[in-house]
């Protein structure tokens, strides 16, 4: 008896180790590392549930200070493009024929509000805006700004005390899109958010940012600071406010839990303020996943599994994001994400229309950011720069 108990222990474990493994890779961008351990711990659970397909995480990694969507560009020049992407300019992804159709069954998960296609999905909505040290606030006496002008009041304040007003993660070219796009928003849209874009507002953009750099309100030190590094600077007490996305709370009250944050959507100086809707993070399914069968529905399978109850829910908290599902997501919020819902007012304009949402020129966005670096840090005229933005934008338009 105890050999066929034996015998029969064998041929199960036999059994379980020939059955034919589904590999599945799952790209991703690298840039936050509470995004790389929502993506482990998920990829972990669904092996779990599903012992036939082996998840494999993938960055390209920041290669020479590329967008991330310039790194999938050489992924698929590379004959790498597969099979589950994480995408940020889906719309020019798909358009170039790379993406297979989403499965229904992921489609239907989603608020139609929320899909701007057939081809790829949103992943959350993502928040954007001003987190504050408000012990240094308060040390000084300083509400949060509602206006521009009290702002620029605060940073002199603040700079004055011998604090650093504003952290930027200058080293990492795509940081500069936080500024970039709060800037786009409010010196190039019209009353009804219709892009009017003038080398004349160009100028008068970036002479708003570079006044920021001659007034001392952003050092010399952040020309070579990574994005990451920007929270250690709010934890630490060294800075107090950083325009980055609302999943960096959590990094930095784990930083430092005694730390007091505030949260706030920064006012235009033509006084509107804007909130961004940002769904461009998405997923997407290659068409060379889709040319097989089993990895396919293997794609298929993780992306429900991504979306489903409790596990949603974490990934959301814990990248202070907003839910895109049809199904009311369950819980509570955490104290850092009832920090950006407080941010939200009547006075608030929501939007879309940002550079990552719109389908600008080739390479605009880079040399977008590459000058808005300049601006901060360089000594070439506004005006010459405003010149070569312009030209820029107006390319193949």
């Amino acid at each position: 008896m105890a050999l066929l108990v034996l015998s029969g222990c064998a041929q199960g474990e036999e059994e379980l180790a020939s059955v034919e493994q589904t590999e599945l890779r799952v790209v991703y961008s690298s840039g936050d590392a509470n995004w790389k351990s929502c993506l482990e711990d998920v990829a972990e659970q669904f092996m779990e549930e599903h012992p036939g397909i082996t998840v494999e995480l993938y960055t390209p990694g920041n290669q020479e200070n590329r967008l991330y969507s310039d790194q999938l560009k050489i992924l698929y020049a590379q004959d790498q493009f597969y099979d589950v992407l994480e995408l940020r300019e889906p719309q020019k992804i798909s358009d170039a024929g790379l993406l297979a159709d989403m499965p229904d069954e992921v489609t239907e998960l989603i608020d139609p509000a929320a899909l701007a296609g057939d081809k790829y999905v949103p992943i959350y909505q993502m928040n954007r805006g001003i987190i504050c040290n408000l012990d240094i606030f308060e040390q000084l006496g300083l509400d949060i700004p509602k206006t521009y002008e009290e702002f620029l009041n605060c940073c002199e304040v603040i700079k004055n005390a011998g604090y650093s007003p504003l952290a930027v993660g200058g080293a990492d070219l795509w940081h500069m899109e936080f500024w970039g796009n709060y800037l786009f928003d409010n010196f190039m849209l019209d009353e009804n958010q219709e892009i009017v874009w003038t080398e004349e507002r160009a100028r008068e953009m970036l002479s708003a940012f570079r006044q920021l750099s001659e007034k001392g309100y952003i050092g010399e030190e952040y020309r070579e600071m990574s994005d990451n590094e920007t929270a250690q600077e709010i934890a630490a007490g060294d800075a107090a406010m950083l325009h980055t996305g609302a999943w960096m709370l959590p990094q930095i009250r784990g930083m430092n839990p005694g730390l007091k944050l505030g949260f706030f959507f920064l006012a235009g100086p033509g006084g509107t303020t804007y909130a961004v809707r940002d769904l461009s993070n998405c997923w997407g399914i290659s068409e060379s996943c889709a040319s097989d069968p089993d990895k396919y529905e293997a794609a298929s399978e993780f992306l429900q599994f991504f979306y489903s109850g409790g596990v949603y829910e974490s990934v959301l908290n814990t990248m202070t994001a907003r839910s895109v599902t049809q199904r009311k997501t369950e819980g509570g919020e955490p104290d850092t994400a009832v920090l950006v819902s407080e941010a939200y007012n009547d006075d608030i304009v929501v939007t879309d229309r940002i550079i990552s949402n719109l389908d600008t020129p080739g390479g605009f966005r880079n040399s977008f950011n590459q000058i808005l670096r300049e601006i901060l840090w360089g000594a070439t005229p506004v005006e010459e720069l405003a010149e070569a933005l312009t030209a820029e934008w107006e390319a193949e338009r």
